[in-house]
């Protein structure tokens, strides 16, 4: 079989190459959904090339609109009651609002919402707004309408309820847009989306834009913890504490009747000490199997009765007598340190031992 060409084996490893990239390499820059610094499908950078290069001065950092600013495009409203009377003040004397979030309180009421499964392009419509004399359709995908009824201009709709509506607030106006789909990176050069951006948000060069990206208050807001913590997060809270009363109820309960259980066997002193002996015995050494015995019942002793370990055996067998009542003579076989050279002696020294430990109890 011949071997592959050298430029199918470096097609192959180019390929190779790409692959491992795409698999791996992923978009570093993809954000969060209408996030101006994001390139992803849903994010906004788009826009804001768009309005650098019609001559806007765009802000993007973390604030609220003061001063300087022009325009303020609140795509998703995050603000606080403090923030929004902050940026309502700023309206008022003499700033533009654009806000695409239907659920925002600076929007009128929403007259309607279409499919998300089937969106469908917003016509023109009626139109009152004179910056938007080039928009004629817009692909706005889950679009709201609302009410014009408050506001003094309207556009993409009728005269009851459109997807733009204008509402003036002391010097300055807030217009609102049923949605901020047209404006993300994957709809922007769909129909006329860009005309409507350029029109309300860089209506001429110089036009100082703010993306409204409130900062997160600190320790503000009257809200408990438990207040903060989604219904989600104390369902599953609750699921869990059910099951842990019923596995721990399942694993207390005992069905049916008590089962006697068998008791381990309890050997007595005597025939432990006995046993020992025996032991030893059959290792013919009379001697060493007598001290062993000895030596434990002496540990025992000198603990239980209070006496010094370097006591002598005989000081320990005078005090056994006197405080027990034994025979002194038997606890001297008991403690003593006589020497045992026969087994008659080892067996009298067992049952001394015995008969001690039987006084002790």
């Amino acid at each position: 079989m011949a071997a592959p060409s050298r430029g199918v084996v470096v097609a192959g490893c180019v390929g190779a190459g790409l692959l491992a990239v795409t698999l791996l390499g992923g978009r570093p820059n993809d954000g969060p959904p209408l996030d101006p610094r994001s390139d992803g499908p849903l994010g906004t950078s788009a826009l804001v090339a768009l309005l650098d290069q019609l001559g806007a001065d765009v802000e993007i950092s973390v604030g609220l609109p003061d001063r300087q600013d022009d325009i303020a495009l609140l795509l998703a409203d995050q603000l606080d009651e403090e923030q929004t009377d902050d940026v309502m003040s700023w309206v008022r004397q003499g700033g533009t609002l654009v806000v695409t979030d239907p659920s925002s309180p600076l929007t009128p009421e929403v007259f309607g919402t279409s499919d998300p499964l089937a969106p469908e392009d917003v016509d023109r419509g009626v139109c009152s707004l004179g910056a938007l004399d080039g928009v004629e359709t817009v692909d706005g995908g889950s679009a709201s309408r609302f009410d014009t009824g408050r506001g003094y201009a309207s556009c993409l709709g009728s005269r009851d309820f459109a997807f733009v509506v204008a509402t003036g607030e002391g010097d300055g106006d807030v217009v609102a847009i049923g949605g901020a789909a047209f404006a993300t990176n994957d709809r922007l050069a769909e129909a006329d989306n860009a005309v409507l951006a350029a029109a309300l948000l860089a209506p001429e060069r110089g036009t100082r834009v703010r993306f409204v990206d409130p900062p997160i208050p600190a320790g503000g807001g009257d809200k408990t913890l438990y207040e903060l913590i989604s219904d989600g997060v104390r369902r599953g809270g609750l699921q869990l504490g059910i099951a842990f009363v019923l596995y721990a109820a399942w694993r207390a309960i005992r069905l049916g009747r008590p089962v006697r259980e068998t008791q381990p066997v309890e050997i007595a002193g005597s025939e432990l000490v006995g046993a020992t002996g025996r032991l030893l015995e059959r290792g013919r050494s009379p001697d060493p199997a007598a001290e062993v015995l000895r030596d434990g019942l002496r540990r025992a002793l000198r603990a239980r009765l209070g006496v010094p370990s370097h006591a002598p055996p005989e000081a320990l067998a005078l005090v056994l007598a006197e405080r027990t009542g034994v025979d002194l003579q038997q606890a001297r076989t008991a403690v003593g340190d006589q020497p045992v050279t026969t087994d008659d002696e080892l067996v009298a020294v067992a049952r001394a031992v015995s008969s001690v430990q039987e006084a002790l109890r």
